[in-house]
């Protein structure tokens, strides 16, 4: 499996923390790539009104770099060097049976921020229930002890992150085109929700593994690298422990209830209707998500 994990220059603790990972894991084929920093980027990506900022448009280029960097004819694994990998996710890629029924995509998401809607959450809830061994709650079997992966549609799905994701040898051919076509109109959008555009407008068929093959630390936004924007703690953490609750790997749960412990116990709102509807959306998702007796 060919690859790449993109890192600054002065990312040095990152760089060594990803190779350690890759050894551990046995993937030799996944090297460093430098990421494109914010100098010499095009005068109007400095410009206070653009709609994307320098950081952004840095990791546009980085992204775009990385798969322009590509051999044709193969799967091309692309990694952000804060993205921690299952122990689950090298034997899927030593598998020509596993690989090929991917063929049929542009780009396969091992993991995303999802769209926060019943459907979508419901699907992934249901694929790590059926794939994650029974007792991986309890002191035996590990959870990137998987069984399986579903391949979901990433349409209504995916809505942002590019952690790590596959570019088919379909999407080695399609996508390089449309992103040199988005970094000519600006980019008017990030990377990822470049992809998500495309994704939504049928102009790339995505999927997204579920379970989530990778998950990105859960530290991740507070210690961008990329994102230079004001940004909602709240949001950040919760988002973050989100997916690292459908990954195949540790949920580290002390740790993950620490991240969102002051958010999710927290009083959700003022407003006596919307905290009704919060309750009601809550019970009928665990209606929902609960097995049949």
């Amino acid at each position: 499996m060919n690859g790449c994990f993109i890192n600054l220059q002065d990312s040095i603790a990152r760089r060594e923390a990803m190779e350690l990972q890759l050894r551990a894991l046995g993937l030799p084929g996944i090297a460093r790539l430098e990421a494109t920093g914010t100098h010499g980027l095009p005068a109007h990506a400095a410009l206070p009104d653009a709609p994307v900022s320098p950081r952004e448009h840095a990791c546009f280029l980085s992204h775009a770099g990385a798969i322009d960097s590509a051999p044709p004819g193969d799967f091309f694994l692309v990694l952000e060097d804060d993205a921690l990998l299952s122990r689950a996710l090298p034997p899927l890629l030593r598998q020509p049976d596993a690989l090929a029924q991917l063929g049929g995509f542009d780009l396969v998401f091992l993991e995303c921020m999802p769209g926060i809607s019943a459907p979508g959450l419901l699907a992934l809830w249901q694929a790590l229930r059926k794939h994650l061994p029974h007792d991986a709650h309890g002191a035996g079997m590990p959870r990137d002890a998987i069984g399986g992966v579903e391949i979901l549609d990433a349409r209504g799905l995916y809505n942002w992150g590019a952690v790590a994701y596959l570019v088919t040898p379909q999407g080695l051919r399609t996508l390089p085109p449309l992103l040199r076509e988005a970094l000519a109109a600006g980019p008017a959008l990030a990377f990822d929700m470049t992809l998500n555009t495309l994704v939504h407008d049928g102009r790339i068929r995505a999927a997204v593994l579920a379970p989530f093959l990778a998950t990105p630390a859960l530290s991740s936004h507070a210690q961008s690298t990329i994102d230079d924007r004001p940004r909602a703690a709240g949001n950040d953490a919760l988002s973050g422990a989100l997916r690292r609750l459908f990954f195949a790997g540790p949920l580290d749960a002390p740790e993950l209830e620490a991240h969102v412990g002051a958010y999710r116990h927290a009083a959700l709102t003022q407003d006596p209707q919307l905290q009704l509807l919060a309750d009601l959306m809550a019970q009928l998702f665990v209606i929902s998500a609960r097995p049949p007796h």
